[in-house]
């Protein structure tokens, strides 16, 4: 089939900007077409894109065009010249009245999901499709979210006095120990996908004092929970001179700032997924460890000191702070390497972790800032410092004292949007079983 090329003609608005005080407008609408009627003489196409949808009508009086649309199959890619019109039949109270039509792209047929949603699909099946899948109003709003969080994160580093950096994907050594690594064949030497930034972040205190990263990660864990992923985004900041306390202002300024940003600024996406959100209050509750021990211990959860807290556990400890809560001074032997240990007792880290609403969404510390002391923790993980000597020479010029965390922006994503599986925030999520599309 012949198709029409775009031509002269350009989109000149949205269908969401379709509304009746612009009655009478001559407009260019581009898209899909999500439904399409036959009803006696008139053809009623759904436009939809990444905005929203609004109706077309199509008259027997344009002939050419009413056939074509007569023609269409759903999801095929139209462009649309044509009338605004104030309708009383419409749910929105506006259609548009077509005198062009050009078909752009055709769709299969049958569709391998519904995206209306009026027939449901799994999770597998809606991955699998997941271009069509994200053409999806609901799904659309989750990446408006995704994205505000970017987009303020990085408004507010910048604002904070940091510098954006891009350190290496494919490292030679384990960033943060164990054996969750990826392989990568690298001119036939050893090397692997970063599990963090962690170790270049730490050395641009050194350089540019402030700085935070936005990019993957990748962790070989075989977890197939509803929030793991082998493939994650995560958000690192990392701040020279500074102890974990200054590290807290700024993860509580950021959380704010983007629950603010997108109560303001999403409301329409919030909206699409019946999402309300409370913008925290600062400063943050904070909680030892042993504290948290204690409480869980109180409420019937039978925890001891030196384990790790479960979903159910986070969300007493977020339930009784009545909002996000920083729990600090974790046991040593719970975090990695290149956390400092308390100066009177080393069996206590300046480590810590924030949770909201049940979720732990970010972790970080004070680290290591002595190339002694990075060797000592480092044996004391089971780890060869030989495998770090590119990183720890670097200790002996001049480090400074540091501390930094990191977020997982999937997470957030996963709970400020309400979806169920942290896979709805990816694109294309990377995990235990899926390697495609």
């Amino acid at each position: 089939m012949d198709l029409d090329n775009i031509g002269k003609l350009r989109k000149t608005h949205y269908a969401a900007e379709i509304v009746p005080t612009l009655d009478n407008k001559d407009v260019v609408l581009m898209g899909w077409a999500r439904e399409i009627r036959l009803l006696g003489n008139l053809v009623f196409v759904v436009l939809a894109d990444r905005s929203g949808d609004c109706q077309v009508t199509f008259l027997p009086k344009t002939k050419k065009v009413f056939e074509t649309a007569q023609k269409l199959n759903r999801e095929d890619v139209i462009a649309i010249k044509g009338k605004i019109k104030k309708s009383e039949k419409t749910t929105r109270g506006v259609e548009v009245l077509a005198s062009e039509i050009l078909v752009l792209n055709k769709s299969k047929t049958p569709l391998p999901l519904e995206i209306t949603e009026k027939t449901p699909s799994d999770l597998d099946t809606r991955l699998n499709s997941r271009v069509l899948d994200l053409r999806k109003p609901r799904n659309i709003a989750v990446f408006k979210i995704r994205n505000q969080i970017l987009e303020s994160a990085r408004e507010y580093f910048t604002e904070q006095g940091f510098m954006e950096i891009e350190s290496p994907k494919i490292i030679a050594s384990a960033s943060e120990g164990g054996a969750a690594l990826f392989p990568v064949s690298y001119y036939g030497k050893e090397a692997f996908l970063r599990q963090s930034p962690q170790l270049y972040k730490e050395l641009m205190t050194a350089c540019f004092e402030r700085v935070f990263e936005i990019g993957h990660v990748f962790r070989a864990e075989p977890s197939d929970t509803i929030h793991h992923l082998s493939e994650v985004t995560q958000m690192d900041i990392e701040m020279g001179f500074a102890t974990e306390e200054d590290t807290w202002e700024i993860l509580e300024g950021l959380i704010n700032r983007i629950y603010s940003d997108i109560s303001k600024k999403q409301k329409d996406a919030l909206g699409v997924l019946g999402q309300k959100i409370k913008v925290p209050k600062m400063p943050f509750k904070k909680m030892t460890y042993d504290d948290a021990v204690n409480l869980l211990n109180k409420k019937g959860t039978k925890f001891k000191w030196g384990d790790d807290t479960s979903r159910e556990q986070e969300k007493l400890l977020t339930d009784h702070s009545g909002g996000p809560v920083i729990v600090h001074d974790y046991p040593m032997e719970m975090k990695p390497f290149y956390i400092a240990h308390h100066e009177n007792n080393p069996k206590l880290s300046y480590g810590f972790d924030l949770l909201i609403d049940g979720i732990e969404i970010c972790s970080g510390g004070r680290r290591i800032h002595e190339a002694e002391q990075y060797i000592e923790n480092l044996k004391a993980k089971g780890l060869n410092p030989d495998s770090f000597a590119d990183i720890i020479k670097f200790y002996e010029y001049g480090m400074p004292p540091h501390a930094g965390w990191a977020i997982g922006v999937d997470r957030l994503t996963m709970l400020i949007s309400g979806v169920d599986n942290i896979r709805e925030t990816v694109l294309f999520p990377r995990d235990l079983k899926r390697l495609n599309p």
